[in-house]
């Protein structure tokens, strides 16, 4: 299976064997090494040019250039009809056609919410802005996306992609050849079979069809016959020249799939104009690079398809510089060390040779001068940054002077977020970065996390960046300023997580008490009680076993509590169960200080909450009453009874010496009567003990230090205080 051999190291030509079964069936096929891949490279034609023709309203073949202050960027092709290239001055534009229309690119100004086309536009205090084309290339984006539903989509830039094509093209062949889609029971390797000789193919809707022997006139021809080709014979039609002429010229299942990713193609390019009026031109290959190629072949409005057999012919007499990537140092270096100009000229170089000059990596420049490139299409989902640069001029030399390219920077980058967003809600950036340059030293860079806000606005932006700029100018006011670039980026781009909120609602509201949660009522939570002397008509009890978790088999009452069947429960956490003072929640809590006392009357209100009913008053002497089915309910029938010796079972009472509160228990429990009353007097004490910790009180330190040392065992004897002051001095040693 030549599809999982990896890239070829030493191949003169492409040949990846015989298609197969395989690599039209099995999903495991669909890698870069599929020789049915198809890859097709779309660009604009004179994108920056077109856009602004179309937005003026004016007919195709007005000649227009796109200027940004004095530099010309993008020439349409009625123009260049003229002469007229982009490095070309606006004067001599204008002198070679009179008839020229120049348009300068939209402009950011400041105190504009939105960039605009100004009239008259002055480097000193507008910046240039590319919104608008950012806009348009979103727009044939979407058109690509609904054209081609299955395969990746790579956007190379604002006026070009890389489309895989291949999914589209393999489902159209077992339409078009269904018979493919079942292997047949004679074939000798079973899924690993070659598939059976393809029919003739009708290039007719495919484009411009590239040679395989580099004649284009004879391809023009072969594109206008529709696919009716006859074949030269000899007078006995089996010699050895007919049959290696016509093995040449048969049409193979590679093509078959660049023949079905053409027409896919043409009705994308077809459709781009039909919505938007714009003209592209595109290039269909087995590999990204001989795409990229081959689409600026038949410029403006054309496509060309390149076959495998044709690669060698197309590629020999072309410049090897042109070819993407080898652009640029690396190919000035190649041709330097070998005098080589073209791609031809560079097929004569071993591998070997090339590796000891340029390293073992030199192979892919060894494989891509012969067509072979493996490079897959990754699919951009979303912008991962977005960057606001000006070079300024004059240069900025006071920290003050900075702050009008800064309003203008953030203003843009607002913009392009809240488009970005429309697009892609929930879009966000991690970070904010200030960048700046001084002459030709390096670009130095600051960065502030840039929190969420549903207000996204210039000004909120311009706040981040102005703290950024202060730092950054700050060891710069003593008067070597001299800044000649000045950047504003988001980066980290993400989309924000469906439960991910904003800081303003990190403070958010209260979470619901234990009574919302379950559906329980605040009334139904209260057990029976009896009580004497009490100020109040909201009876405290203990409730640390209401915060159990409901039993499966039993649902709650009006008098009874939370049940469950299991091991007794657990102490809830003491600084939290016993406060006498209403929580503090969200911003309130986050700010309040840690000395703050606690010892807060609480408010009376009808119906009390659920930390009123836990937390019993010290200031009134009552008698709280537990039942034998409020035990039942919280204990559940299987806790063991445990024996107090400090609890009066007779009276099954048992009177706090701190707060005189006496707490009782019902006769009605029997047995258990002692285990009840001890559990309540325990959790009081726990309360009075976590009541001195919150106060921080010295004498409650004190009576805590004592009620330690007394529940240490042995501890008998006090220690004797060292003396202190003079009498420390004179005491003999």
């Amino acid at each position: 299976m030549s599809f999982l051999s990896g890239p070829f190291k030493r191949s003169e030509q492409i040949d990846n064997g015989p298609v197969t079964y395989r690599h039209l069936l099995s999903p495991q096929a669909m890698t870069v090494f599929n020789p049915l891949r198809t890859i097709a490279h779309c660009d604009i034609d004179a994108a920056y040019a077109q856009f602004e023709q179309i937005r003026l309203g004016l007919p195709d073949d007005i000649p227009l250039i796109c200027a940004q202050w004095q530099s010309i960027i993008a020439v349409n092709y009625p123009a260049r009809k003229f002469g007229i290239k982009r490095f070309t001055t606006l004067d001599e534009a204008r002198k070679m056609c009179p008839q020229l229309v120049v348009q300068h690119v939209a402009t950011y100004r400041n105190g504009e919410a939105e960039a605009g086309y100004w009239g008259e536009v002055d480097p000193l205090t507008h910046k240039v802005s590319l919104d608008p084309y950012r806009r348009e290339s979103l727009k044939i984006l979407a058109i690509f996306k609904e054209m081609v539903t299955k395969g990746e989509i790579e956007k190379a830039s604002i006026d070009e992609a890389f489309l895989d094509l291949t999914p589209m093209v393999i489902d159209k062949l077992l339409t078009d050849h269904p018979y493919l889609s079942t292997i047949p029971d004679d074939a000798p390797e079973g899924l690993d079979s070659p598939l059976p000789p393809p029919p003739p193919i009708n290039w007719s809707k495919a484009g411009n069809v590239f040679p395989i022997n580099g004649d284009t006139e004879q391809a023009s021809q072969e594109n206008n016959n529709n696919g009716d080709r006859e074949e030269e014979r000899s007078d006995d039609g089996n010699d050895e020249e007919t049959i290696i002429r016509r093995h040449n010229n048969q049409d193979t299942w590679e093509d078959w799939a660049l023949c079905i990713g053409a027409e896919i193609m043409k009705d994308t390019r077809d459709e781009i104009f039909r919505q938007l009026h714009y003209t592209c031109s595109a290039g269909i290959a087995h590999n990204k690079a001989m795409a990229k190629l081959c689409s600026a072949w038949k410029k403006p409005n054309n496509q060309t398809v390149l076959r495998a057999g044709a690669t060698a012919a197309f590629l020999r007499d072309r410049d090897f510089t042109d070819i993407r990537t080898l652009g640029g140092k690396l190919g000035n270096a190649i041709a330097t060390e070998y005098g080589a100009k073209t791609v031809g000229d560079m097929l004569l170089v071993p591998l070997e040779e090339m590796q000891n000059r340029f390293g073992e990596e030199s192979i892919w420049v060894y494989n891509i001068l012969r067509g072979i490139d493996h490079t897959e299409v990754k699919g951009r989902v979303a912008t991962k940054s977005m960057l606001a640069s000006k070079n300024v001029r004059p240069n900025v030399r006071t920290p003050e002077q900075g702050h009008h390219w800064l309003s203008v920077l953030s203003g843009e980058l607002n913009v392009r977020l809240r488009e970005a967003r429309e697009v892609a809600p929930g879009l966000w950036p991690k970070t904010l970065v200030l960048s700046h340059r001084q002459g030709i030293d390096p670009s130095r860079s600051r960065q502030t996390p840039f929190p969420f806000t549903r207000n996204l606005s210039t000004d909120y932006i311009l706040k981040f960046a102005r703290k950024l700029w202060e730092e950054a100018t700050a060891p710069m006011k003593n008067g070597n300023m001299k800044l000649n670039n000045i950047a504003l980026s988001f980066t980290g781009l993400e989309r924000l997580e469906g439960g991910q909120q904003g800081i303003e609602n990190f403070f958010g509201q209260p979470k619901p008490q234990a009574s919302e949660t379950l559906g329980i009522s605040e009334p139904e939570l209260r057990p029976t009680v009896s009580s004497a002397n009490s100020s109040s008509g909201n009876i405290s009890t203990i409730s640390n076993l209401a915060k159990r978790p409901l039993s499966p088999d039993r649902t709650p009452s009006s008098s009874s509590l939370i049940s469950s069947a299991g091991p007794s429960p657990k102490k809830p956490r003491l600084p939290t169960l016993h406060t006498g003072t209403k929580k503090k929640m969200g911003l309130d809590a986050f700010l309040s200080k840690r000395g703050e006392p606690s010892a807060v009357k609480r408010e009376e209100s009808p119906t009390p909450s659920l930390l009123d009913v836990m937390v019993p008053p010290v200031s009134t002497k009552e008698t709280i009453v537990i039942t034998d089915e409020d035990y039942t309910a919280k204990a559940g029938p299987s806790t063991p009874h445990v024996i107090d010796k400090e609890v009066d079972q007779d009276d099954g009472k048992w009177i706090c010496p701190k707060c005189n509160l006496c707490l009782s228990a019902s006769e009605d429990l029997k047995e258990a009567r002692g285990d009840v009353l001890k559990a309540m007097k325990q959790e009081h004490e726990d309360w009075h003990f976590a009541m001195s910790l919150q106060e921080g009180s010295g004498s409650s330190s004190a009576s805590n230090r004592a009620r330690a040392e007394s529940r240490e065992v042995g501890t008998t004897k006090k220690k004797k205080k060292k003396p202190e002051g003079i009498k420390a001095f004179f005491r003999p040693k």
